[in-house]
């Protein structure tokens, strides 16, 4: 159990405590505070209020604009809580902070319960406006019943889904809120909460900031924001900051609020909602007939399975707990004690049995194995071996491995998928893609890589995921990939089963291990993908100048080896 009252490192990760900077904190007061036009007072409160710099930023802003503001902040870390207390303590304004868990104000009552407690006692009015930079990354193992207690309690979830949905429920009608998130929540996993915003609030902004603003926290952030009422028929402000820019911010060099309203585009709620709940900030005039095209088709989901190989790093390490002599994986963290996966004992990492089981000799009982750095685009190369036959290894069922299948990197900007033919291993870290076996047969390893690995593919990800620059941790979800649209195919047309064919043919032809596909070969590829989504050649001009305009890092400059004129043969 995690000392809250601590001030160590621990702490503060259990948490997930990101203090906001004053830059982001006043930028938020900046937009919030005019959307409360009809309040004389406003009743703000934050549900995670750390030191308390979000509410210090809106008392100031809503001074200036002549308001009164009654201020609440809630925090289970009571440090925190005196933190906040301090530094309202000779104001103005009427300030109440509350050491409690958010989530679950009434400690394991229902969260609903512990909430209209406390609007009875502390805001019978209701509340005005919501303002949160919610923990990210949190410990929630202590919660026993969030599946039960909360929608957004599903899959692959952050315990910001859970401050967002508790923000959400408990604010006013007509209520204004304003959060920071984690970039994680354009991926697929987030998929639920950010259906809670689209369809319960109008937003009215979202921000798109990188990463830089928290000090020593690799981490990019958004800012999003809006008024609590049911209406879908109405545009979203968006903003993508560009590293140019931000460094300009950071320096201050130009000022973020001016810069936000500045590089604001008008995107459709309704284009987001049609596109599976997709916060799409980079969307222009010229990327709806596109857009629209797509939602109308399949998914990749729907023809193929995406599975994950072996959970084990790439360089295999794994321990032997000495009480059921299990071999398992060896821990990222740095404990000197961890729990066996298998009969739960404590095993002094320290003095067990370790070894590694991969290795860049072929041994006797190993097999190949791909990493997320052996792929390239098309191909893969790999040097590495993997040792099979550790009890306690769950090495996956070979069925998994055989046959020709798509490997998809899990980390890195844009997508890399290749194409393995000798029924090699995979580890964590690299997605496994092979047509379902009821799938017709002309829907091949090949097609399916050519899809992912379509100018296409790459344009769609950087609308749905913002990719135009370097970030720290860069990821696909196995949700992300599943939720890429994939043709709907008429396999009583001959015009489709050719393409198919072609692209099948052209693949295999051309695939040198570690090579790149020939410009020739690549181009008609992707001209038969063309096809296939009956894009056209002003389309494809569109998708080029997408890929031409973000960071020029490898995944994207890859794909500029050709162009619009080469795919549709000057035009045609």
């Amino acid at each position: 159990m995690v000392d809250y009252s601590s001030n160590s490192k621990e702490r503060k990760k259990a948490l997930g405590a990101f203090y906001t900077p004053q830059v982001l904190s006043d930028l938020l007061a900046k937009l919030l505070v005019p959307l409360c036009n009809n309040e004389a007072l406003i009743t703000a409160l934050d549900p995670a209020t750390g030191d308390g710099i979000l509410l210090d930023s809106l008392e100031r802003i809503a001074k200036a604009h002549k308001k009164s503001i009654n201020l609440i902040g809630i925090d289970i870390d009571k440090r925190a809580i005196n933190n906040s207390k301090n530094r309202f303590e000779e104001r103005d304004s009427e300030c109440v902070f509350i050491n409690t868990d958010a989530l679950y104000p009434l400690g394991n009552s229902i969260p609903s319960k512990g909430w209209d407690v406390l609007i009875q006692k502390y805001i019978p009015n209701g509340i005005d406006l919501i303002v949160s930079n919610p923990p990210w990354g949190a410990d929630i193992s202590h919660y026993i019943s969030l599946p039960h207690d909360f929608k957004t309690a599903i899959g692959q979830f952050d315990i910001y889904d859970l401050f967002i949905e508790t923000i959400i429920s408990n604010l006013k009608k007509g209520g204004v809120y304003g959060i920071i998130v984690p970039d994680s929540i354009y991926c697929q996993e987030h998929k639920k909460v950010r259906e809670i915003l689209l369809t319960n609030t109008t937003i009215k902004g979202i921000v798109r900031l990188g990463e830089g603003f928290f000090p020593n926290v690799n981490f990019a952030v958004s800012i999003i924001y809006g008024i609590k009422t049911s209406n879908t028929s109405y545009n979203v402000s968006c903003s993508h900051i560009s590293n140019s820019e931000k460094k300009a911010i950071l320096f201050g060099e130009a000022d973020i609020y001016t810069m936000v309203k500045k590089k604001s585009i008008k995107v459709s709620a309704k284009q987001m909602i049609a596109s599976g709940f997709s916060f799409i900030v980079d969307v222009g005039q010229e990327d709806l007939p596109i857009l629209n095209k797509l939602k109308k088709y399949d998914t990749i989901k729907t023809y193929t399975s995406c599975k994950r190989g072996v959970e084990l790093s790439k360089k295999g390490d794994v321990l032997q707990c000495p009480m059921c002599e299990n071999w398992f994986p060896m821990p990222r963290n740095k404990k000197l004690v961890t729990t066996c996966p298998h009969c739960k004992a404590d095993v002094v990492i320290a003095s067990a049995n370790h070894t590694s089981i991969v290795t860049t000799i072929k041994e006797k009982g190993c097999v190949s194995l791909i990493t997320g750095e052996d792929l390239g685009r098309f191909t893969v190369s790999s040097n590495r071996f993997i040792r099979q036959g550790l009890r306690g290894i769950n090495y996956k069922s070979s069925v998994l491995y055989q046959g020709p299948k798509v490997l998809v990197r899990k980390t890195g900007v844009g997508i890399t998928a290749g194409i393995d033919y000798n029924n090699s291993l995979t580890n964590q870290v690299v997605y496994i893609v092979k047509p379902k076996e009821a799938v017709h047969p002309s829907v091949t390893a090949e097609v399916i890589a050519a899809i992912l690995c379509s100018r296409l593919t790459t344009y769609i990800i950087i609308k749905r995921k913002g990719s135009i620059g370097w970030t720290s941790n860069p990821y696909l979800s196995q949700q992300d990939v599943n939720a890429l649209p994939f043709p709907k195919l008429d396999f009583q047309n001959s015009q489709t089963t050719t393409a198919l064919n072609r692209i099948t043919e052209l693949v295999r032809s051309n695939y040198k291990k570690g090579k790149e596909l020939s410009i020739e070969a690549d181009a008609e590829i992707e001209r038969n993908i063309a096809f296939l989504y009956n894009l056209d050649y002003k389309e494809y001009k569109t998708i080029f100048k997408t890929i031409g305009q973000v960071e020029q890092m490898i995944p994207f400059r890859r794909l500029l080896n050709i162009n619009s004129d080469y795919i549709f043969q000057n035009g045609i």
